[in-house]
């Protein structure tokens, strides 16, 4: 990494808590994407295996 990168990531770095967990973590909306996330990953192996066993 370049000295540039270096001072970016270091200018934007996480909030975390003081064990060390980021407190994006426990942000609702984040736990709202992941959650909807997997359930459309969920809803397209079903869909693939549906249509698999129905062609």
């Amino acid at each position: 990494m370049d000295q540039s990168t270096r001072e970016l990531f270091a200018r934007t770095e996480q909030p975390r808590y003081p064990n060390g967990e980021r407190k994006l973590s426990r942000d609702p909306f984040m736990q709202a994407t992941w959650v909807l996330l997997g359930a459309a990953a969920l809803a397209q192996l079903f869909l693939l295996a549906w249509l698999d066993v129905m062609s």
